[in-house]
């Protein structure tokens, strides 16, 4: 095997992982997730030569993680806009929705919080995780996801609101064990 065979595949194991993680918080189907896992990893392998190393270790890994994410995360939502996978209408009219306050006394584990963003509309879920997780612009949630930047940030609003109600709901539910 080649050098340079050898060393695609040592990137492979190393970092698929991290790249299955991040690709699972836009899709939950399995078969989809490894096919974008997999072009994920092809789209690096043919741009490798662009990406700019770092002399310090540490440093280069980073940002080669953060690289490798961008990559992954764009390939999702390509997949996403070409399965037309996205209603941008949601099925609530947002009135039942009141503003909450989220009360930072009860603690949320890491599943409880996956499971309510797993809570909301498909959409709502894709921006909230680019803007608020991945520190994406609404300028450039929006040119990813061809809506206009105001259609994102009204999306990240309806999200936050949502998962205000769906946290309250929780909150509820875990009183009501105790």
């Amino acid at each position: 095997m080649a050098d340079s065979e050898r060393s695609k595949a040592f990137i492979y194991k190393k970092f698929y992982g991290y790249i299955k993680a991040v690709v699972l918080r836009y899709v939950k189907i399995d078969i989809e997730a490894e096919e974008i896992i997999n072009e994920s990893f092809v789209k690096v392998f043919r741009k490798l030569s662009v990406f700019e190393q770092h002399e310090d270790d540490e440093a280069l890994e980073k940002t080669f993680r953060s690289w490798m994410a961008r990559i992954a995360v764009n390939t999702a939502i390509d997949m996403l806009r070409t399965k037309k996978q996205m209603a941008f209408i949601d099925d609530e009219d947002g009135s039942e929705i009141n503003n909450l306050s989220v009360n930072m006394a009860t603690s949320l584990e890491a599943n409880d919080i996956l499971k309510l963003l797993d809570g909301l509309p498909t959409i709502q879920k894709t921006i909230f995780q680019l803007y608020e997780i991945d520190g994406y612009s609404h300028e450039e949630v929006g040119q990813m996801l061809g809506v206009p930047e105001s259609t994102s940030r009204t999306y990240l609003t309806r999200a936050k609101q949502k998962l205000r109600s769906l946290y309250s709901i929780h909150i509820e539910k875990a009183q009501i064990k105790s």
